[in-house]
């Protein structure tokens, strides 16, 4: 896997390496501190923000020509599904941003624009290498992304406070509407938008990253359920990596 990312990262642009290159500053500075003190790094909120701009800029620099347009749509998508939620409550339970993330359209966050953009990109990339027919995907891929909202949110809406949920929920407050919502919209992503025929490699790793980052922030915080469900999905993750490696070796 080490090997497979030095490669990645000889394949991109200067602009990308320097883009990476601060992404991982964030992301290590980010997880140590948040693991030894439990706050962003020096008490900076603008962190959030800039970290997730980083992760979707780079996943949308580094897509093929024929992935950008996709990705695009994808990142839209989940934009108006958060606008609609916000507004209406229907979509994911009637919730609210606050003021961390920013800035805001609408009431959402124009930062959600790269989270939907970098998970759809990394659920495509992920279980694209697997045989699976196109219904097979679409619905194994909506179901990745929501399982990733299980590791992400308890984190987001409480200690992170990036938003905050009107009525509270069994789940670590969430309510469970939250997540077929979340399955619903990343459904419709996945049925509108092409399979990437290409391979990007730093898609997977960037993808896993953020996934890492929220399940060792939940152990940290003592989060157990959201931190197991973390630890299965990198699993799971690096599993179907091993899997589509030895079936290209053998063919």
């Amino acid at each position: 896997m080490r090997v497979k990312f030095i490669q990645s990262i000889k394949q991109v642009s200067p602009l990308v390496r320097i883009l990476l290159a601060a992404y991982l500053v964030m992301w290590l500075g980010g997880v140590a501190h948040y693991a030894v003190a439990g706050k962003p790094p020096l008490d900076a909120p603008w962190a959030a923000t800039l970290f997730l701009a980083l992760a979707g800029l780079l996943a949308l620099l580094t897509a093929s020509r024929a992935q950008k347009l996709p990705l695009l749509i994808a990142a839209l998508i989940g934009f108006l599904a958060e606008i609609v939620g916000v507004r209406y409550g229907f979509l994911f339970s009637p919730y609210s941003y606050t003021r961390i993330l920013f800035p805001l359209f609408l009431d959402v966050p124009v930062v959600m624009l790269s989270a939907w953009m970098v998970l759809v990109a990394y659920s495509w990339q992920l279980w694209g290498r697997m045989a699976l027919n196109r219904p097979a995907l679409t619905l194994v891929c909506a179901g990745w992304m929501t399982a990733i909202d299980l590791v992400i949110d308890p984190l987001a809406a409480n200690q992170l406070g990036y938003w905050h949920w009107v009525e509270r929920g069994k789940y670590y407050g969430i309510p469970f509407h939250n997540f077929a919502g979340w399955f619903v919209v990343s459904l419709v992503i996945f049925l509108l938008i092409s399979a990437p025929k290409a391979v990007t490699n730093l898609h997977l790793h960037i993808g896993l990253s953020i996934v890492i980052f929220f399940t060792v922030i939940a152990l940290s915080f003592k989060v157990w359920i959201a931190g197991a469900a973390g630890v299965l999905l990198v699993t799971i993750d690096l599993f179907v990596r091993y899997h589509s490696r030895m079936n290209r070796s053998s063919a």
